[in-house]
């Protein structure tokens, strides 16, 4: 570390601990003005003007005295430049904790809180600026920054973590695409021709309106935006883009030669990601234009990562709606662990390709699983239209069911006309199928039946009680290309629905029951 590098650092400390009582004197002068304006104490507001006044004209004599351009002209030691300041600024100091004596003398019953702390901070801090100068003018740099707990180590801690960049650290500024606007072609010119020897990809406006219209052809990663300019100035622009939901992302750094307050707080409110002041410093420019490009096109990459999360999450959610009925996919994704629910009067449907196993070796696994597909991608597209819960295929048979939210006889009569439908598609597909005879067999019941969720790994959706047993046998004992339905579904919609002669059939653990063909 040179000399001369962390001569200018502890300069630029003394600076700062000079300004810090000055920025107490001036901040709490502010809020006590305000406050005595708001309580109607006017008879206290032209002391502490007069306070604030003078805490102005302190840092200004702070900023000219220790200005580079000052410590560089003069020559003059640090000690030196702090004993004349400290003449010039005896003052306007002595103003400052003078009438912030009085007023505590004589303000013990205003009624508004803080008020004597924030005034006695306002001394206090005039004395401490007043040690400070005198600690610079004897100017022994160990002594100098103990104040307050500092010492000089933590000047050079902070010049180690600001090291110069290297070449290659650099080369690793981020770049992007501007847009320059400024109606100066000086400007443009300059900042072009130093924007793109830094590796960035430049384009230039002369106002605003001719910027808009670049604007709406190209995307960029940043804005480099003047104020003052014909036609449509840089408020204008700014307002306009920010306000646009297609441009309203991209940084904007104004550029202008207006320093006043008004027009920095103006383009902040408007959106302005920073202000930056003609003349500007190059590596400051730099710097700020590198850290919001940088910005940018992290939120850029954070949006395509959304969107392909997003994505993702579409198609896991799809699967799931695949496996399992889309109420139960919610509640699991809301966390439950064990779904087990007990539902009446709903109707099961089990469908079985008659004849395929033994047919099935006499064709290659691929002609198999296409056969399959077929058969069973056209009962999806059924279940569908009729708004029936598809709840697995179990080899060649294919597993249903209607009702489990809506009771109503409309889903008893949908699922019969599933039914028709799925014996005449079956029947299509055997006509155009040269390979095999295949047919189907179906069975219908209505009953109670309890649904849930079983499995950890590979859970499933499936539906248990003897309901469910009923309607396997209504499939089993049935015949090829016939709808056989039990005697509770058979009650609900035999006036809906053409039936034959009633027939008995013996089930496993039920016992004999009458059964009906649905007529197609």
């Amino acid at each position: 570390m040179s000399d001369t590098r962390e001569k200018d650092a502890l300069i630029s400390k003394a600076r700062h601990n000079l300004k810090n009582p000055v920025n107490a004197i001036l901040g709490f002068s502010e809020m006590l003005i305000e406050d005595c304006e708001d309580e109607g104490h006017d008879s206290l507001i032209p002391d502490l003007r007069k306070i604030h006044k003078a805490g102005k004209e302190v840092l200004k004599i702070i900023e000219e005295s220790f200005s580079d351009s000052n410590l560089a002209v003069s020559g003059d030691t640090v000690s030196n430049i702090a004993a004349k300041m400290e003449i010039s600024i005896r003052t306007p100091l002595n103003t400052i904790i003078g009438f912030s004596e009085m007023l505590l003398e004589d303000s013990e019953n205003i009624n508004i809180d803080t008020f004597l702390d924030d005034l006695d901070k306002i001394k206090q801090s005039g004395k401490a600026l007043s040690r400070e100068i005198k600690q610079i003018i004897s100017f022994d740099p160990i002594r100098n920054f103990q104040s307050e707990g500092q010492n000089v180590h933590d000047v050079q801690s902070v010049l180690r973590s600001i090291q110069p960049l290297e070449k290659d650290e650099e080369s690793k500024k981020t770049n992007g695409s501007i847009l320059v606007v400024d109606d100066n072609n000086n400007n443009t010119t300059l900042l072009k021709k130093r924007l793109e020897k830094n590796g960035n990809n430049v384009k230039t406006a002369s106002d605003g309106i001719e910027a808009i219209k670049i604007i709406e052809k190209r995307n960029f990663d940043l804005i480099l935006l003047d104020i003052i300019m014909p036609n449509m100035n840089g408020y204008e622009v700014l307002e306009l883009l920010k306000k646009d939901k297609r441009y309203h992302e991209i940084p904007i750094i104004m550029l202008s030669s207006m320093d006043d307050l008004t027009s920095i707080y103006r383009c902040i409110e408007l959106g302005a990601d920073d202000y930056v002041t003609k003349p500007f410093d190059k590596t400051i420019l730099e710097a700020r234009i590198s850290a919001c490009i940088e910005k940018k096109q992290l939120r850029d990459k954070e949006k395509i990562l959304l969107k392909e999360i997003s994505y993702e999450k579409d198609k896991s959610d799809k699967l799931l709606l695949n496996i399992l009925p889309k109420s139960i996919a919610n509640r699991l994704k809301s966390g439950e662990n064990i779904i087990a629910d007990k539902h009446d009067d709903v109707n099961i449907l089990f469908a079985d390709i008659v004849g395929f196993t033994p047919q099935s070796k006499k064709l290659s696994p691929q002609e198999l699983v296409k056969i399959l597909n077929t058969i069973f991608t056209k009962f999806d597209d059924l279940s569908i239209k009729y708004g029936i819960e598809k709840i697995k295929t179990i080899g060649d048979n294919y597993f249903a069911v209607s009702g489990l939210n809506d009771n109503s006889k409309i889903s008893v009569i949908n699922i019969m006309k599933m039914a028709i439908e799925m014996v005449k598609s079956t029947k299509e597909i055997n006509r155009n199928t040269k390979l095999m005879n295949i047919g189907i067999r179906v069975g219908i019941h209505t009953g109670s039946i309890v649904a849930g969720v079983i499995g950890k790994n590979k859970f499933a959706y499936d539906l248990w009680g003897s309901s469910v047993n009923m309607a396997s046998r209504m499939e089993s004992s049935g015949k090829k290309n016939k709808i056989q339905i039990s005697e509770n579904t058979y009650n609900i919609v035999k006036k809906d629905f053409k039936f034959s002669d009633k027939k008995e059939v013996d089930v496993k653990g039920i016992g004999v029951t009458n059964t009906y063909y649905l007529d197609i």
